[in-house]
């Protein structure tokens, strides 16, 4: 998907817990109680001749004596502690539970519709609160089932089985069966769904989408009431990977309400861990535990509150948002405040990229010789320090682009990809180079424009830098063209008659494939035929064996900076602040080092899970 997207965008008290043990003892603790070691008289009786006078034991002729003293361990009974009303429990560190909830902005994608799968774009809420998607990310980026519980390719890989989980009810007690995730995409597809390009992997989504068949026609079925199935138009390692944005809808909310029933609190059915409590439209939104939940990833927060919130560092610091970002675009005085400030220094993460800027060459033959020349191409990328060029101008919210993959993803292998020879940064060799391509000192070499598509500040500035290293190290001079949004995609992509682009390309979903996808001759994206890379591409992609698809994915990749027909710049990434008393399962570093806080991966919507608020005396330094 060539475009930025939007998909994501959060406090004293103590808990006692009570134990009795022996002999009367009381402890009060805040975590689990220890085990105590006491001493303890053992009393032996020894029998001796008894008179009984009917019912009647004469105590006189009972003779006790005490044998040893011994020591036994009394384990203390663990008390319940502080829990919420899907019955999750706090750790003792928590705050109180009225101060267990997240507040998050209103309207930031629009507001027009109430469920995700009636449109991406134009939907009210951020998060997934009161929906449950069939699969979604866990912190390593790796693709688990939530909403199904397994899946299975077939042996022709061209479908899937995903086992849906039986114990999951709609907030009405309605149990969430293959039926209503069939209608869900089939009504999504009929209605020109805006985010419908998304599962164009399915069978027959595009040809819905443009009224050229029939809902019923899609490649999706329910095998039984717990059996889903999706057929693909090809093979599809990845189909898993799509099921991160795909949310199951009541048809029976639509039957009994209409369309506007995701809107309105009295009417809302949920699927999901919340359900919507307060609706004021572009105002407020609020956002319960959904008590018929019986999913597998529970919530510690209570609440979720949407509202009009202020936005700055000033407002982060009051604590009247609970969170923030900063990125290349941020004043560098804000950038030292935060730096100056060990607690905002503590409280800052950096994001995993989910962007790649490059620079394309038109390599269509007769269209701008000599850039077909393979000479030519790579004594360009030679020719630029872009690690030290990413450094000075994104001021270190950008990791260098060795090649497709940012940094944090799946699959990423920059430290392979770096030592390849486009990579290289060699003056002399570059210069060497376009003299044997018949341009000894640049002399001769047409004056191209290098056309940019919307260039923020940051991609400029590399453009300008990089048209002054080619002017010194080369001899060649480039015009820089910036052009608006819809005038660059024509000419450089549909048309394909600009020698030479700037532009970014952001990921859909977390595989590979979302990055090399467009790279096919097949996309029709770029100015460049390759036939044996798409040839050995296909074949990767189709590779049914997960390790060994990877493996050939990440020879893909390389072919492709070999090929010098695009020189890869950076990963620009933002870096996010939360209060440091944010804690929990879900705060943990990932196995790329990445922290989040939004309960899982970036790349879907979460439900905040694995967090909760802890005692706030790490920010008493702040304010």
């Amino acid at each position: 998907m060539a475009r930025r997207i939007t998909r994501r965008k959060l406090l004293e008290g103590s808990v006692v817990i009570a134990a009795t043990a022996a002999a009367s003892a009381v402890m009060t603790a805040c975590g689990q109680a220890t085990p105590q070691v006491i001493k303890e008289t053992v009393i032996v009786e020894k029998p001796v001749e008894k008179v009984v006078k009917e019912t009647v034991v004469v105590k006189e002729e009972v003779q006790k004596e005490v044998t040893k003293i011994v020591e036994k361990v009394v384990e203390p009974t663990k008390a319940k502690g502080m829990t919420n009303a899907l019955g999750v429990e706090f750790p003792p560190d928590a705050l109180p539970l009225e101060q267990q909830y997240i507040l998050t902005g209103v309207g930031q994608t629009g507001g027009g519709y109430g469920h995700i799968m009636e449109s991406l774009y134009n939907r009210a809420f951020e998060h997934f609160g009161g929906s449950i998607p069939l699969t979604t990310l866990d912190h390593d980026m790796n693709v688990i089932p939530i909403g199904c519980e397994s899946w299975k390719q077939s042996d022709d890989g061209l479908y899937w089985d995903f086992k849906l989980r039986k114990e999951l009810v709609f907030s009405d007690g309605k149990p969430v069966t293959a039926h209503d995730w069939v209608y869900t995409l089939q009504r999504a597809m009929a209605n020109g769904y805006d985010f419908g390009w998304f599962y164009s992997d399915i069978l027959n989504v595009e040809e819905v989408l443009a009224k050229k068949a029939k809902p019923e026609e899609l490649g999706i079925e329910a095998v039984d009431d717990y059996t889903l199935r999706i057929r693909t138009k090809a093979i599809t390692p990845y189909l898993p990977a799509i099921g991160v944005w795909f949310a199951v809808a009541p048809k029976h909310a639509y039957e009994q309400y209409g369309e506007n029933w995701a809107l309105d609190p009295k009417k809302y059915i949920s699927s999901g861990p919340f359900i919507l409590a307060e609706f004021e439209r572009g105002i407020r939104h609020k956002w319960v535990l959904n008590k018929t939940y019986k999913g597998p990833r529970k919530p510690y927060f209570i609440e979720i509150r949407e509202e009009t919130l202020p936005t700055g560092l000033p407002a982060y610091i009051a604590g009247q948002i609970q969170s923030y970002s900063i990125n290349a675009m941020t004043p560098a005085g804000e950038v030292g405040i935060i730096n100056a400030n060990p607690i905002l220094r503590a409280e800052s993460h950096p994001q995993p990229s989910s962007y790649t800027d490059y620079i394309g060459f038109n390599t269509l033959p007769g269209k701008f010789p000599p850039l077909d020349n393979p000479d030519v191409r790579l004594a360009l990328c030679k020719a630029i320090d872009k690690e030290t060029l990413v450094a000075e101008i994104y001021r270190g919210f950008a990791n260098p682009g060795w090649g497709v993959l940012p940094k944090g993803f799946p699959n990423y292998i920059g430290d392979e990809l770096k030592k390849l020879d486009p990579n290289v940064y060699d003056v002399e060799a570059a210069r060497a180079l376009l003299s044997k391509a018949g341009f000894p000192g640049g002399k001769g070499f047409p004056k191209f424009e290098l056309w940019m598509r919307q260039p923020g500040q940051d991609q400029m500035a590399m453009a300008q830098a990089i048209q002054a290293r080619w002017k010194e190290n080369l001899g060649i001079q480039i015009e820089l063209h910036p052009a608006d949004f819809q005038s660059f995609t024509d000419m450089s992509f549909k048309q394909k008659n600009t020698p030479m682009y700037y532009v970014g390309y952001a990921l859909d979903y977390y595989d590979p494939a979302t990055f090399l996808n467009v790279w096919r001759t097949a996309a029709g994206r770029h100015p460049h035929k390759d036939p044996e890379w798409d040839e050995f591409y296909n074949k990767a992609n189709a590779t049914l064996d997960p390790q060994k698809r990877f493996e050939l994915m990440a020879e893909a990749e390389k072919m492709l900076v070999k090929s010098a027909a695009y020189m890869f710049l950076a990963h620009p990434f933002s870096i996010a602040l939360w209060p440091c008393n944010l804690a929990g399962e879900g705060m943990k570093p990932n196995k790329y080092g990445y922290q989040f806080n939004s309960g899982g991966g970036v790349g879907c919507a979460h439900w905040y899970e694995m967090m909760y608020w802890s005692n706030s005396k790490c920010r008493e330094g702040l304010k």
